[in-house]
């Protein structure tokens, strides 16, 4: 271990790191990759179903973590990243990304219109990234010449071998792609696609490599609006062949989506196919986006399905060490691994029937029966008490609470949600937080789509906090006197 030889080392480490910055190379023993092999699923025979986990000298992490906070400071201040993607940046998540499209789909359907939604599939985008494509982009957003020549030296003379137990295979050269397992990696991805937006006339939303571009329309113009986005699949398949990166449309998707009254009205017929690169992509009745699972009318019936199927099958691999673990140990089980199966974008879909709330709420219950070793009837009140877990409908509103306090409050946030809300009392925010009000505008809507969405909902939910709640200082003080209220409301 480093840890107590550190004093020691740090000296040298910093003329290291000094040395590879001013010198403008990198470390060439720092660019080997060693490759571990691990199955994505139990019983894995073929090839496809390994994934590749790339080891890197730690140390060259750390240099590289030098380098990502002043080319993140460099691109925040320029404002040169697009504000639609979500991918590996402070403040922005899958969840924020769902939630803006989600809202946008809502908002389309509040207006009686139609949203036809592709996702796009990148075929191993990170690993077939041109050097000379990447360091021109680089050199053409400003990236001064020295270091560029760093970045050069940082991305060429790679190489990789396998690893598999004791034995290694013969080193290989990488001649593209950034590398696989380094801080740098998804940062230099996210620049090097940034220029695919202005091809794009549609909406879209970027995560990293997965890129989702949707349009809204009336019923009557929809054939337009899938001609209008089929010229932009065009614009996308010349982009992607010009940088050098491939997308495979038969693992791309298509829905349509709206209300089941709007959608039941489509004359297929009529409808153009979505193509792309001369191949039909088939439209589908369901999609899985960035894990959650959207079907034509927003239902959330299938998410349920598998939401449920994920939890019973954690809850059966761990009910074998149920008799065997402490307490403390199955809580932290259930905390680490179970809860987050619930907890995972449940800020997207607010509009819950109350029977699809009941399957969520006895999914939390499942966990603390298998925390308490309760069986199937047993009441589970008072032991979720103890856990001083909320139930599920505050459970829920606590993370639409607390994503909505920090797209008000924290700089970080993506303005595609910040632009959303706005103060009754439009004052500077220092003033705000000692205002009596912190009251926020309601968006206005006619139909219970757009009322469910969370830019209405988050609303809703704040404007009914107590006041000395709002006006916390931090989001974890924030989270502290949320919690505490739900729960005395939960007990009175």
């Amino acid at each position: 271990m480093i840890i107590p030889v550190l004093d020691t080392l740090l000296p040298v480490i910093t003329h290291i790191f000094n040395e590879s910055l001013t010198s403008n190379t990198f470390p060439t023993c720092w660019k080997d990759a060693q490759i571990i092999p691990l199955p994505k699923k139990p019983n894995s025979i073929a090839f496809s179903d390994l994934r590749p986990i790339s080891i890197l000298p730690f140390l060259s992490k750390a240099l590289e973590r030098l380098v990502h906070q002043q080319l993140t400071l460099f691109l925040h201040s320029n404002n040169l990243l697009s504000p639609f993607q979500s991918g590996f940046r402070q403040g922005h998540s899958t969840v924020t990304a769902l939630v803006k499209i989600t809202d946008d789909i809502r908002l389309a359907m509040d207006k009686q219109s139609l949203t036809v939604l592709t996702l796009l599939d990148f075929s191993n985008a990170f690993n077939t990234v041109d050097f000379d494509i990447l360091l021109a982009i680089l050199c053409s957003i400003g990236i001064s010449p020295s270091a560029i020549d760093w970045f050069h030296s940082y991305l060429c003379g790679r190489r990789q071998r396998l690893r598999v137990d004791d034995s290694y295979s013969d080193w290989l050269n990488v001649n593209a792609g950034v590398p696989q397992g380094g801080v740098l990696s998804p940062l230099l991805f996210s620049i090097f696609i940034n220029s695919l937006g202005p091809h794009i006339s549609s909406l879209y939303h970027l995560y990293a490599d997965d890129l989702q571009i949707y349009s809204h329309s009336k019923l009557i113009d929809l054939p337009t609006s899938i001609n209008i986005l089929n010229n932009d699949l065009n614009n996308i398949y010349s982009w992607s062949k010009s940088y050098g990166l491939n997308i495979n449309p038969s693992k791309s998707q298509v829905i349509i989506i709206g209300s089941s009254k709007l959608v039941s009205r489509i004359d297929w017929s009529l409808i153009p196919p979505v193509i792309f690169n001369n191949t039909v992509i088939n439209y589908s009745e369901k999609v899985k986006n960035l894990g959650v699972i959207f079907d034509s009318h927003l239902s959330w019936i299938p998410q349920l399905s598998e939401l449920s199927r994920k939890l019973f099958a954690a809850i059966g691999s761990l009910r074998r060490l149920q008799y065997f673990l402490p307490l403390p140990t199955k809580i932290a089980l259930a905390q680490s691994l179970l809860l987050p199966i619930l907890d995972y974008a449940d800020t997207c879909y607010l509009d819950l029937k109350e029977e699809q709330l009941n399957k969520l709420e006895r999914l939390q219950n499942l966990c603390i029966r298998f925390i308490f070793g309760l069986r199937k009837y047993d009441h589970v009140s008072d032991f979720r008490t103890q856990l001083k877990w909320l139930p599920i409908r505050l459970r829920r509103n606590t993370h639409i609470l607390c994503l909505l306090y920090r797209v008000l409050f924290h700089l970080d946030t993506p303005l595609y949600l910040k632009n959303r809300f706005e103060f009754l009392c439009d004052t500077h925010e220092r003033s705000l937080r000692s205002s009596s009000t912190l009251t926020l505008k309601t968006p206005s809507h006619t139909t219970s789509f757009y009322s469910n969405s969370f830019s209405v909902k988050a609303v809703q939910l704040w404007n009914s906090l107590p006041l000395s709640i709002r006006r916390a200082q931090s989001l974890s003080c924030f989270k502290k006197y949320l919690k505490a209220h739900f729960l005395s409301l939960n007990t009175s």
